[in-house]
């Protein structure tokens, strides 16, 4: 069973409250801090998906900014440091709508996306976004393959 389809299985279960929901397969970790769900989809604060070993810091970005494209924004290198194992990638300034961008966090073990509202007084505010459950499962599985290093 892939990542995403546990999550989804989670996600789906009668009684599944508002906060985080974790799911562990073979192949990694993925997390979401669920705000709400319904058949439909979910609304959520971030997702999170860690792998054991993979790819460096340079490649998971070059492939997140490559295969991520569920989120409707195209996410580019704002700061990628391979001696720190981490980087910053961000929504591309062209594809921002309101002042609103999505950003993923990357780490030695893995990526957190994550949705912010620049605001001029007080720099920035995170906003829950909303996935369908296809597109969550697209978004899993698309950072899950680029934080391995898979080609497919």
């Amino acid at each position: 069973m892939s990542l995403a389809d546990a999550l989804r299985d989670k996600l789906q279960l009668p009684g599944v409250k508002p906060g985080p929901v974790e799911v562990e397969t073979e192949g990694g970790f993925a997390q979401v801090d669920l705000v709400e769900g319904d058949g439909i989809g979910v609304r959520v604060n971030r997702v999170r998906v860690n792998v054991s070993g993979g790819a460096s810091v340079d490649d998971r970005a070059r492939r997140i900014c490559e295969r991520v494209r569920c989120l409707g924004d195209r996410l580019v290198p704002v700061e990628v440091e391979p001696r720190l194992q981490g980087g910053i990638l961000r929504s591309d300034p062209s594809d921002m709508r309101g002042r609103e961008y999505f950003e993923v966090g990357l780490d030695g073990s893995g990526a957190t996306v994550e949705r912010y509202r620049a605001d001029p007084d007080c720099g920035r505010d995170r906003h829950p976004f909303t996935l369908t459950h296809d597109q969550l499962d697209e978004l899993v599985d698309d950072i899950h393959k680029s934080l391995r290093g898979d080609d497919d």
